[in-house]
């Protein structure tokens, strides 16, 4: 089994960085490849909306999406993860999900290369109380995967996390991701 991990912050070490540490701690633990990318870390471009992927499926630019895009063809879960930057995905992973488009099954349904088996995640964090923001991040993600032909199974928030030193001192919320990893694999072996 393998899993692909999603990480939207443009910060290797921060709090969403932690969390996914965790989840990828369960699921390695049970069994599970793991492929991670960073998203700040990698090189994408702006999409330039010349629509020219409508037509020949193929974006006009040649930078790593199409790597990652391989990464999740081969997946049986992919985990997006993103902290919420004004009550939505970072910039950084909304350049990732625009530059998907090539691969949308609204443009070009024979170019859909997901199996039914794949299980999407979506996590969100942020630094507010609110939970229905965080929601809006999980909605964000959904849609994304669903133009992949990649249901969003599961999500896991955590919201008053905004510093490391936030996360460190609420060691509750890295157990419920650990143990939420652990529910994750379960489920993707049925």
């Amino acid at each position: 089994m393998k899993a692909v991990l999603i990480c939207g912050s443009p910060r290797k070490n921060g709090s969403t960085a932690k969390i996914l540490g965790e989840i990828t701690k369960g699921l390695i633990e049970s069994g599970f490849e793991i492929s991670q990318h960073f998203i700040g870390d990698l090189n994408i471009s702006y999409c330039l909306g010349c629509l020219n992927c409508e037509e020949s499926g193929v974006c006009v630019q040649n930078d790593d999406v199409d790597m990652v895009i391989h990464d999740i063809a081969s997946a049986q879960l992919v985990i997006v993860a993103s902290p919420s930057y004004w009550g939505d995905v970072t910039g950084q992973l909304k350049v990732f999900i625009d530059r998907c488009t090539p691969y949308c099954n609204t443009h070009h349904p024979a170019r859909t290369h997901k199996s039914t088996e794949t299980k999407g995640v979506a996590i969100a964090i942020r630094a507010g109380g609110n939970k229905a923001e965080n929601e809006n991040l999980v909605h964000t993600i959904e849609h994304f995967l669903g133009h992949l032909d990649i249901p969003l199974t599961s999500s896991f928030t955590v919201e008053r996390i905004k510093t490391l030193d936030d996360l460190e001192s609420m060691p509750q919320v890295l157990e419920d991701a650990y143990n939420f990893s652990k529910s994750l694999a379960a489920e993707t072996a049925i």
